[in-house]
């Protein structure tokens, strides 16, 4: 049922639902705003798909890239360095082409990595939508991230036998995301958080950083910390109190969809931007 003051979804061709259905990478059309949208560690474009729809409903087109690595056997992890995520993350940014504002949405990995990419290419982003980003993980993944740089170890996948970090249980059901967590990449997810620490004072456009109450994954105190450190983000985190680590698709997704929006309508316009086109 739609809200009152909400409009109706938009009508999304059947062809990108299949693509999110099964992880693929998916893009919206809309108008002169753009977003990039990047997913977590062995997540899937999956997890960003109900902000895409958000955004496409108020006229704001959208890329959801399969990371590096992703998408296939976790194997493929195993071996790839951070700053592969983020290369094909400046890639895919300026596959968006020209527009008017352009924002980098990210869930846990994918937020950190947006953080690298704005640093990276601040003429290109005007800000920046940050959901559970993984400055720290919880205990158990700090242990793997540990065991992640020993010898052999590194190789050993980690089944997820629950399933994401999600509360809705719909949504757990749903999501293609990948079966199993190498050790090696969370390491490699642990070196790009010491690397976001270090660069995030200098990455200084708006930035939005939203946080599940009930987080599995990653530490409130982590989120904070990021925060923290970026001047855009004044050290406000929005904590949605019944969400766990997938807070663009849980139970509280309306909310973060709504609080999206505002952020990306109050940015100040560029002075000269194109409307662009959709990636096919």
């Amino acid at each position: 049922m739609t809200s009152p003051d909400r409009p109706a979804p938009a009508v999304i061709d059947p062809r990108v639902i299949e693509a999110i259905s099964r992880g693929r990478e998916y893009a919206l059309p809309g108008g002169p705003d753009a977003a990039l949208l990047l997913h977590g560690l062995t997540g899937a474009t999956f997890e960003m798909h109900h902000l895409a729809s958000r955004l496409h409903g108020a006229g704001i087109r959208s890329l959801a890239p399969v990371m590096a690595g992703h998408g296939g056997d976790p194997r493929a992890l195993v071996g790839l360095p951070w700053q592969d995520w983020v290369a094909q993350a400046v890639c895919d940014l300026d596959r968006l082409g020209p527009a008017r504002r352009t924002v980098l949405a990210g869930s846990s990995m994918g937020a950190l990595v947006a953080c690298a990419v704005a640093r990276a290419r601040p003429e290109r982003v005007d800000g920046l939508v940050l959901l559970a980003p993984a400055m720290q993980l919880q205990p158990t993944g700090r242990l793997g991230a540990l065991l992640g740089r020993i010898g052999l170890l590194r190789r050993w996948v980690v089944p997820k036998g629950s399933g994401s970090d999600v509360h809705d249980a719909d949504m757990r059901r749903r999501n293609p995301c990948l079966t199993g967590v190498p050790l090696a990449a969370v390491a490699e997810l642990q070196r790009l958080a010491a690397h976001v620490a270090t660069i995030a004072p200098e990455v200084r456009v708006p930035a939005l950083v939203v946080a599940g109450g009930q987080d599995h994954t990653v530490t409130l105190a982590g989120v904070r910390r990021l925060a923290g450190l970026l001047p855009g983000a004044g050290g406000e985190v929005l904590v949605l109190p019944e969400s766990w680590h997938l807070v663009g698709v849980d139970v509280e997704r309306e909310r973060c969809g709504d609080a999206a929006l505002r952020f990306i309508e109050a940015l100040p316009l560029r002075a000269a931007g194109g409307a662009g086109q959709a990636v096919g």
